[in-house]
C-alpha cells in the first residue's frame, strides 16, 4: 500500500487526540520530570512568569503526533533539563484541546510539536522551533532563547524572530524574504542555522512553492554537519520533493534519498529513534514514487525490524506506544497488518484510558478481515474520545460499516456528523471536517 494514500486512511486511526494516559505532561513517567509543567492554562503560565521575570517556554503538541509523544516520552523528561527547570515557565498547550482556542488564534500551530518561548510582559514571541528535537537540540534551543529573552538578540537572531513571528501571522511570502536574510548572516553550520531553514522550508510549502524547497534542502545539506540537523531539513525537503513530478525533481530525490540512507545508519547515539523512524518513512516515500516495488518491500522490512527493536527498549508503555503509529504503517505496506495487531492490543491494555490503540485496532482488524472485532474496538474508542475529537474516529468506524455491508449506515452517520460541526471554526474542526468528508465521498464512491 502507498503511504500517500495510506496516510488519509491512517489519518481516521492516529489523527486523533489522547484523552486519559496522555492528559498529563508526562503520564506514567511524570514523576520522574525534571520540568513542572502547566497544562492547558497560558492565563496562569504568563502570570507566574511575570511574577518572576521568566520567559514561557511552550510545547505545542497534540496526543496523535507520534513525534509529541516520543518528545514527551524520551526528551521532555531528560535529566539534561534539570537545570532549566528554575529558568523558564513551562506550559504544555494540547492542540485539540478547545481551551487553547484563544491561545492558537495568536500562536497557530501546522506543525507538530512546535515549540515557542514567548515573553510574557509583551505576549510576543522570542523564539521558535519547528518539529521534534534531540536532547542536545533542546537545550541548545532553551540557550539561545534564554539570551534573546535576558540580552536580547543580535541583527541575525532578530531577523529569525521577525521571520518567525510573520510566519506566525500567516505571512507566509514576507516570512520567506526575512527568512533569506537572517540566512545570510548566519554561519553556514552555525546552531541556528538548521531551524530557520526548516521554517523557511515550511514557509515555501505554504506558499505552494516545493520546487524552491526541494532545491533549498539540496542546497543547504552539505553545510550542515551533525546529522540530527540534516534530518530535521532532509524530512521536510523530501516531502517537498514527492510534490513535484519533473526530472529536476526526480534528480533531486536521488541524491536526498542517499543522504536519508547514510542518516538512518549513522550511529545509535546521533539520532532519537523516532527521528530515524520518521526517515524510514520518508525514504520508502521516495522508493515508492519511483516505482521500486521490491526496494519498498525491503525498506518497510528493516523499518519494521528496527520499530521493533526500538519499541523492545523502551522504558514504559508511553515511549513504546509511540511507535504504534509507524509500526501499523510498515506492517501495512508489508501487507501484514496482521503483524502489527499484539503490539496494539499491549497499548490498550497498558493505556485503558487512551483511545488511539483502539482506533488503530480498529483498522488493524479491518485489514486483516476480522469484522466483528474491529467494530468492537471501534466501540471501545468512541466510549473514550472527547466529543470535540471523535470525528476521526467515525470516519474509522464508517469504513468498517461499509465492510460490513451497512452502507446507508455509514452515510447516515457521517452526514450527521458533518451537520453537527457546520457553523464551528474551531483550531481542530477543519482536519475533523476533512476527513469526514473524504470518507463520505469515498463511501458514495464505493457503491457505483
Amino acid at each position: 500500500m502507498e503511504l500517500r494514500h495510506l496516510s488519509w486512511v491512517l489519518l481516521a486511526v492516529w489523527g486523533c487526540a489522547t484523552s486519559g494516559a496522555a492528559s498529563n505532561h508526562l503520564g506514567e513517567q511524570e514523576s520522574q520530570s525534571p520540568v513542572a509543567f502547566i497544562d492547558n492554562d497560558q492565563g496562569a503560565a504568563l502570570r507566574a512568569a511575570r511574577e518572576k521575570h521568566l520567559p514561557v517556554f511552550v510545547e505545542a503538541w497534540a496526543p496523535w503526533c507520534h513525534a509529541c509523544r516520543a518528545m514527551r516520552a524520551t526528551v521532555l523528561n531528560d535529566p539534561a533539563l534539570k537545570p532549566w527547570s528554575s529558568r523558564f515557565i513551562w506550559l504544555a498547550v494540547d492542540t485539540d484541546n478547545p481551551s487553547n482556542e484563544d491561545f492558537l488564534s495568536r500562536f497557530p500551530v501546522d506543525t507538530w510539536p512546535t515549540l515557542l518561548v514567548l515573553d510574557p510582559e509583551r505576549e510576543t514571541l522570542v523564539a521558535r522551533s519547528l518539529g521534534a528535537v534531540s536532547v542536545p537540540q533542546l537545550v541548545e534551543f532553551l540557550e539561545q532563547a534564554e539570551h534573546a529573552f535576558r540580552e536580547g538578540r543580535q541583527e541575525a537572531e532578530a531577523g529569525i524572530t521577525r521571520a518567525d513571528a510573520l510566519a506566525v501571522s500567516g505571512a507566509h511570502a514576507e516570512a520567506i524574504a526575512a527568512y533569506q536574510q537572517a540566512l545570510s548572516r548566519l554561519p553556514q553550520d552555525g546552531p541556528l542555522r538548521a531551524g530557520a531553514v526548516v521554517s523557511l522550508l515550511k514557509s515555501l510549502s505554504a506558499t505552494d512553492n516545493p520546487d524552491e524547497c526541494m532545491r533549498l534542502t539540496a542546497r543547504e545539506l552539505p553545510h550542515l554537519s551533525r546529522v540530527g540537523d540534516r534530518a530535521r531539513v532532509l524530512y521536510v525537503g523530501i516531502g517537498c520533493s514527492l510534490d513535484v513530478e519533473t526530472e529536476e525533481a526526480a534528480t533531486l530525490r536521488t541524491r536526498l534519498a542517499e543522504e536519508t540512507a547514510r542518516a538512518i545508519a549513522a550511529p545509535a547515539e546521533a539520532l532519537v529513534p523516532d527521528v530515524r523512524s520518521s526517515l524510514y518513512e520518508a525514504l520508502i516515500e521516495i522508493r515508492q514514487m519511483s516505482g521500486d516495488e521490491e526496494g519498498t518491500k525491503s525498506l518497510a522490512e528493516q523499518w519494521l525490524t528496527f520499530i521493533e527493536e526500538s519499541a523492545g527498549r523502551a522504558r514504559g508503555a508511553e515511549e513504546r506506544s509511540a511507535f504504534d503509529t509507524h509500526r501499523m504503517m510498515a506492517a501495512m505496506i508489508l501487507e501484514q497488518p496482521e503483524r502489527a495487531i499484539p503490539a496494539l492490543e499491549r497499548s490498550e491494555r497498558e493505556l485503558p484510558t487512551d483511545y488511539n490503540p483502539p482506533a488503530r485496532l480498529s483498522e488493524l482488524y479491518l485489514q486483516t478481515g476480522q469484522l466483528d472485532p474491529a467494530l468492537r474496538a471501534s466501540d471501545r474508542a468512541l466510549s473514550r474520545v472527547p466529543r470535540a475529537t471523535r470525528g476521526t474516529v467515525l470516519a474509522s468506524r464508517a469504513r468498517i460499516l461499509l465492510a460490513r455491508g451497512e452502507r446507508a449506515q455509514a452515510e447516515q452517520m457521517l452526514t450527521a456528523a458533518l451537520q453537527e460541526l457546520e457553523g464551528t471554526d474551531g483550531f481542530g474542526t477543519w482536519r475533523q471536517r476533512l476527513v469526514l468528508q473524504r470518507t463520505l465521498n469515498f463511501i458514495r464512491s464505493s457503491g457505483h
